[in-house]
């Protein structure tokens, strides 16, 4: 099996997660997309909604998608740390090669998580970005890591998962949302 992780607090899910999640799946020519609703982003201060309803909307905006599966194996396996839920989950699935699913403000911002390295060492990765990738890229800390491989890519196919390869997807099409500008409409508008 060829699984993509995306993982975050969905607080709310979107569209935009929705989007990433089907690219990664076709240009990757990956079996499924597992939705990893984690309890507490270990980044982020602010209390997400409640985690049975984040999962209830993410199921809600997947359902039209068979091959994204939501999950809160996190509040199961007690981890909140990317790189503890990989060395947890793997063992459970030793045929299924993993690759981690996110957008560019992730791949920016990955330096910042607990134990990035050696979550590398663990996974592949990709992150979906826009033309020109080249000059995202090179304002990358990740870029600096002479133990990652990274390739460019703006046709997928089956590449190979392994650890230390970081992929750049190139998408034409990008979906201009985020949970936090959701969230801070809702504020404006009197919503919860």
């Amino acid at each position: 099996m060829r699984v993509g992780l995306l993982g975050g607090s969905f607080n709310p899910p979107h569209e935009g997660h929705v989007h990433i999640s089907l690219a990664a799946l076709n240009g990757l020519e990956l079996d499924a997309i597992w939705w990893l609703v984690t309890p507490q982003n270990p980044i982020k201060t602010e209390k997400p909604m409640d985690l049975a309803e984040r999962v209830r909307l993410s199921e809600e905006i997947t359902a039209p998608h068979p091959k994204i599966l939501v999950t809160d194996i996190e509040k199961d396996l007690g981890t909140t740390i990317t790189y503890d839920t990989i060395k947890k989950l793997k063992p459970h699935f030793p045929k299924t090669d993993f690759v981690w699913v996110s957008g560019m403000d992730n791949a920016l911002n990955l330096h910042k998580w607990n134990r990035w390295k050696d979550l590398l060492d663990e996974i592949c990765m990709v992150h979906l970005t826009r033309a020109p990738a080249s000059s995202l890229i090179q304002t990358c800390p990740l870029l600096l890591l002479e133990t990652q491989k990274h390739v460019v890519i703006d046709k997928g196919g089956r590449l190979p998962l392994e650890p230390r390869t970081t992929y750049w997807m190139l998408q034409k099409k990008i979906v201009d949302i985020s949970s936090t500008q959701i969230r801070e409409k809702q504020g404006k508008n009197g919503g919860g």
